[in-house]
């Protein structure tokens, strides 16, 4: 499921220092938390997780069928998501508003993939997420995960606090708590932010997103269309919106490549792609990613002298990216 991000940090990377001015310790000894308050918050990770990974019997958001035989699921498994909602109620880790939270996700992803604005194929990754766990944001966790776990960067202001947790191999991973009746009991997980989760949903009449063939990777975004030739050739292209179906890319040389990608060759051609002016228009089409090459011949050529399957007439969504 998905994975989503919040304000504590713009990368994944260990934390090392302590920028705040309560009394957590970053190492693993609990004897190290001399705060009262810290070490709570620590035990409530703990706790957190060996729930996550050893008591819970249920998945998030599962999906069900009309017919046993369909291809596509038709929207959420709600005898299955109240048993879940039942099941994160009861373990006493959780305030009501990241159940409420955590139900609205669900209520969201169910009505539109009830209008088929998102196609969930049966066997397939949903159309959300990244494919890890909204827990963790991770794929795996480590052997004596529990004891690895440990705290950083806590912020406390009155009843609720902020804090990252990580278990030391570059995973940092944000939380808030709100203490109730002197429990404190989680508020929010990352993995469960709602605008981030809805933001991560692939529309099928969406062209912003990763697209590819059996050689390239295309990412279409709001502005520029990249182009991975390869991993170490990257160009970058402006792109012109016709509709929200359809762009034209725009030819030009902004490029991070370390080796010459042939895409300056004329090939003794008169009529080249030119910096500035359209070089193909993109349509999106039965989630298929249809190309049309303003300069066929210069692609037929490209594809003879340079590297075929580069240029192709259609792309596939990428699944995990």
């Amino acid at each position: 499921m998905a994975a989503c991000k919040d304000v504590k940090t713009d990368n994944r990377q260990p934390v090392t220092t302590m920028a705040v001015e309560d009394t957590s310790s970053l190492k693993l000894n609990e004897n190290n938390y001399q705060d009262a308050d810290s070490l709570a918050l620590l035990k409530l990770t703990r706790k957190l997780y060996h729930w996550v990974e050893e008591e819970s019997k249920l998945g998030d958001f599962e999906p069900y069928l009309t017919e046993p035989n369909d291809t596509v699921y038709a929207g959420m498994n709600w005898d299955l998501h109240q048993q879940r909602l039942k099941e994160i109620r009861q373990t006493g880790l959780f305030t009501q508003s990241f159940i409420n939270n955590y139900h609205k996700i669900a209520l969201t992803i169910d009505k539109q993939v009830k209008s088929q604005a998102l196609i969930w194929n049966v066997g397939e990754l949903p159309p959300f997420g990244n494919g890890a766990s909204p827990w963790c944001d991770c794929q795996d966790v480590p052997d004596n995960y529990a004891d690895k776990i440990w705290i950083m960067q806590v912020l406390f202001n009155k009843d609720t606090a902020s804090y990252n947790w990580s278990w030391g191999d570059g995973l940092v991973y944000h939380i808030k708590v709100l203490k109730e009746n002197g429990i404190w009991r989680i508020d929010y997980m990352e993995g469960f932010d709602y605008n981030a989760y809805i933001r991560s949903f692939v529309y099928t009449n969406q062209i912003e997103d990763s697209w590819e063939n059996d050689l390239v990777r295309i990412d279409i975004g709001n502005e520029t269309l990249t182009l991975w030739y390869h991993g170490q050739c990257v160009y970058f292209y402006p792109i012109r919106k016709i509709d929200t179906q359809t762009v034209e890319m725009i030819w030009d040389r902004d490029m991070d490549c370390k080796f010459d990608n042939g895409t300056n060759q004329a090939f003794g051609l008169k009529r080249i792609p030119e910096k500035g002016k359209p070089f193909a228009k993109f349509t999106l089409q039965d989630n298929i990613l249809h190309a049309d090459y303003y300069y066929k011949e210069w692609v037929q050529q490209y594809a003879k002298h340079v590297q075929d399957d580069v240029f192709t007439s259609t792309y596939s969504r990428m699944l995990e990216h």
